[in-house]
């Protein structure tokens, strides 16, 4: 169910936005298990993976909300050219549509932040 959710929201934000924000989780995902098994393993690792981590989760945040500006500017083009009259309810349906983007954003920034200060007071005595 949660899968089938995630699916429906990845194609109603739009692959040419989500895709990217996807990838950048998948990618924060990779680097987190990394540092993980470097704790596990009691090993050494370079500070520089948690600033990754936390960087990457910015970097969502700002595309998500790029990406929805970027479309509720489309949106408000098509609006204004469009001779028609527009229920009330479909233009609700495109602005929350439009805001997919912004929240998936957030909900990796938060993730990743919430990985990097755990792991950043965590693991003080591994980091080199």
């Amino acid at each position: 169910m949660i899968a089938s959710l995630f699916f429906d929201m990845h194609l109603a934000g739009g692959p040419l936005f989500m895709f990217p924000l996807t990838l950048l989780f998948v990618v924060n995902i990779g680097i987190l298990v990394y540092v993980l098994i470097a704790v596990f393993q009691k090993k050494q690792f370079n500070t520089y993976w948690l600033e990754a981590i936390k960087q990457i989760g910015a970097l969502a945040a700002a595309f998500g909300t790029w990406s929805t500006i970027f479309g509720l500017f489309m949106a408000f083009d098509s609006l204004e050219s469009s001779k028609d009259i527009i229920p009330f309810p479909v233009i609700m349906g495109g602005l929350k549509v439009a805001l997919i983007t912004v929240l998936w954003g957030l909900v990796i920034f938060c993730l990743s932040l919430f990985a990097y200060i755990t792991l950043k007071f965590g693991t003080r005595n591994l980091q080199s």
